[in-house]
């Protein structure tokens, strides 16, 4: 007769098979709902899955279940012993879910070899540099561009750091890192050349700065192509079938709260994460990011367009939706208070928005389109936004955001609050208590000294918000300009 530990162990193998093999078939259903009951009844079993742990934690962080995430990970590390290893790849979790203070702080507990001095060195001045320790992020960053000079990923992190025309030095190291970065792969050749561009534009070089921010999206083009018709597919779908009496008629029903939100939208480098950072300067927002929630939202109704969502409204009401929203928000957002949600794509799914959620305020960042299209060509994506790696490209989607804006005007009426960048940089304080104003927040002296904010910021714009609001980037466009015509003859042509 076996012992009795040893049928505990076999009956938790045999529970464990059944429920991977649940999991397993969710996935490929795609069926959220299973996909986080199976993690969950993982995890309340405490499985023994090693370190297949930490890949479910990934998992958990796409589809949105951020408790599930923390649990997975740590089942990870318990798993492998809590080795330095194990703690170090519960850093990029904690990344994924924007824990950079979190981090941070275990970065600092870890032996700095831990996996290799390069690796730590990268991550540690990256997560640094999210959080705003800036002296700490220089440091760690310089050590891994001396460790590993053709590593276009430790020139890009540093470049947003440094201003190069103060830095002869790092200037010159960078230019010769550019004779040992063959054999390196694309994306790596292709984030040497974004900092190399951030260093010419430091210098005042234009001609160079643009040539090699040119080189660097050509090869991220190569990787990561547009698709406009896709692109004009997604835009024409996040407002189909809405007009304001459906979307009045639905708000209407929604008995449940749906307040908690706030978008801020508009096109990439549109002034998006200042007006973040505005209102999580506010004692009653507790947080916000590109949290990219609205799309699990789309998923669970169908899609983004009317008809979808009148069939489920239809089904099932509009109340499950919104304890669906909120209990997303809660998962990611623990704390009491407002969340702001700047996901680049919100505009795409506007209708679902404003109509399951009909408390929400709606904010729409506009920019002087050379400026902002200067903005995103010069700023790397990668994946994320694969039209701005070209400039026809970009005028394609900002003509396809000017659609968007016009008819979500029509639908929304004065819900829908158009903050012009180039006013809020100039005279912020009366669009600063307009803003708050529009989001039911009381002014509060910290909101209009931004700057002082000690939030985490992953985006491109993670110096600049560090800054007082100034003026300083209007016009960034103009020494480029010759070098932006395939941009102004698509938009204005």
């Amino acid at each position: 007769m076996s012992p009795p530990a040893d049928k505990d162990t076999d009956r938790q193998n045999t529970l464990t098979l059944k429920l991977v093999d649940r999991f397993q078939r969710a996935m490929h259903g795609n069926d959220r709902r299973i996909i986080v009951e199976s993690m969950a009844d993982l995890i309340a079993l405490r499985a023994p899955l090693a370190e297949q742990w930490r890949q479910m934690a990934l998992i958990a962080v796409e589809v949105g279940a951020i408790p599930l995430a923390r649990d997975a990970i740590d089942l990870y590390v318990e798993s492998l012993g809590g080795t330095p290893g194990a703690l170090f790849r519960k850093v990029a979790i904690l990344a994924r879910i924007d824990a950079f203070g979190e981090a941070l702080a275990l970065l600092r507990m870890l032996p700095a070899e831990v996996p290799d001095r390069f690796n730590y060195a990268l991550t540690r001045g990256a997560v640094a540099l999210a959080v705003g320790e800036t002296a700490e992020a220089r440091e760690w960053l310089v050590e891994a561009t001396r460790l590993r000079p053709q590593s276009g990923t430790a020139w890009h992190s540093l470049a947003k750091l440094v201003d190069f025309a103060n830095e002869p030095e790092l200037f010159e190291r960078l230019v010769a890192a550019r004779y040992v970065l063959d054999g390196e792969p694309v994306a790596e050749g292709a984030l040497y050349c974004y900092a190399m561009g951030k260093a010419h534009a430091d210098r005042g070089d234009h001609p160079r700065a643009f040539a090699a921010f040119e080189r660097a999206a050509n090869e991220v083009k190569s990787l990561f192509p547009s698709n406009r018709a896709e692109e004009r597919q997604i835009a024409q779908d996040g407002l189909r079938g809405y007009d304001a009496g459906r979307i009045a008629t639905l708000a209407a029903k929604q008995g449940e709260p749906t307040g908690r939100s706030i978008f801020v939208m508009g096109l990439p480098r549109s002034g998006t994460t200042l007006v973040e950072q505005i209102l999580t300067s506010h004692s009653e927002v507790s947080g916000g990011g590109e949290i990219d929630l609205l799309r699990l939202l789309a998923h669970e109704v169908g899609g983004p367009g009317w008809p979808e969502l009148a069939t489920y409204v239809g089904r099932a009401g509009a109340e499950p939706l919104a304890r669906y929203w909120n209990g997303l928000l809660d998962g990611r957002f623990p704390a009491p208070g407002r969340v702001v949600d700047k996901t680049t794509t919100n505009t795409r799914m506007l209708g679902l928005a404003a109509s399951v959620l009909p408390d929400v305020p709606l904010v729409w960042l506009r920019r002087d389109p050379l400026d902002c299209a200067w903005s995103c060509f010069r700023t790397c994506f990668m994946q994320g936004i694969p039209w701005s790696n070209d400039l026809s490209d970009i005028a394609f989607n900002f003509r396809l955001d000017d659609q968007l804006l016009a008819r979500s005007q029509q639908l929304l009426g004065e819900r829908l609050l158009v903050v012009p960048f180039e006013e809020l940089a100039t005279t912020p304080e009366p669009w600063i208590s307009r803003i708050a104003a529009h989001c039911g927040l009381p002014e509060e002296p910290d909101i209009f000294a931004p700057h002082k904010n000690r939030r985490a910021v992953a985006t491109a714009s993670v110096m600049q918000v560090r800054k007082p609001i100034s003026p300083a980037s209007i016009g960034s466009a103009e020494p480029y300009r010759e070098f932006l015509q395939p941009f102004t003859r698509a938009y204005y042509g």
